[in-house]
């Protein structure tokens, strides 16, 4: 294009200079001018393709730019809710006022109490954590094992068996809450934790604490021998 319009600029300055017609009229002159606006419309299109371009190119980094963000925000919304699925099932730590709970065999010399009313079974220590949740207690451990919704109290002989794991007595609860709701529903006359101590002979203690440390749960030591994923 360049060239043309070159050639024909000699042409016509050849025709000014010489004084001759050159063969160059005024159609030849106004087509020339033409050129001229055709090129520079030309090189205005491309300025606006640039322009355009550019702006794409602008557009599409903003674009990643919020994906990345909408991304990492939800990342950290989903690792919040983790944390939280952690902390509401036992899988962290805690710390908080609460209560602890000893509890021990009888040393009642009564001898119309059966020996095995003298000893701590399993469904004493089940009845006395379901009376400490329904007090309201957020988080609770017996002899330093986090008590979860599977956790399993069971006898096993001499010892009581935690989460699968064997606890002699005496048994340590600790629960954290309302400190006057937790010790009211153990020491209170008509509790559970009372006739524990007042009929059966049983040592029941219950002190408040203001920093109890409650150890998350670390799982259940047992081994399914039959039972396998069906998934």
């Amino acid at each position: 294009m360049n060239l043309i319009i070159f050639i024909l600029v000699f042409i016509v300055s050849a025709a000014i200079v010489n004084g001759a017609d050159a063969g160059v009229d005024e159609n030849t002159i106004y087509a020339l001018k033409n050129l001229n606006n055709y090129e520079k419309n030309v090189k205005d299109m491309r300025e606006v393709v640039k322009n355009l371009q550019d702006e794409v190119l602008y557009e599409k980094s903003q674009a990643k730019d919020l994906d990345d963000h909408n991304f990492l925000e939800s990342m950290i919304e989903m690792n919040h809710q983790i944390e939280e699925l952690k902390f509401y099932n036992g899988f962290t730590d805690v710390r908080g006022p609460g209560i602890m709970l000893r509890v021990s065999d009888s040393t009642s010399d009564d001898e119309n109490l059966d020996i095995m009313d003298k000893i701590v079974h399993d469904v004493d220590i089940t009845v006395l954590l379901n009376d400490l949740k329904s007090a309201g207690a957020e988080a609770i451990d017996v002899n330093g094992k986090r008590i979860v919704n599977i956790s399993e109290v069971v006898c096993a002989g001499p010892v009581l068996k935690i989460n699968g794991e064997a606890v002699p007595a005496p048994f340590v609860i600790r629960a954290v809450g309302d400190q006057e709701k937790l010790y009211n529903v153990v020491t209170e006359e008509g509790t559970y934790a009372y006739d524990l101590k007042n009929k059966y002979g049983m040592e029941v203690a219950a002190i408040m604490s203001y920093n109890l440390v409650i150890p998350k749960f670390y799982g259940i030591n047992s081994e399914n021998k039959f039972a396998q994923s069906a998934e």
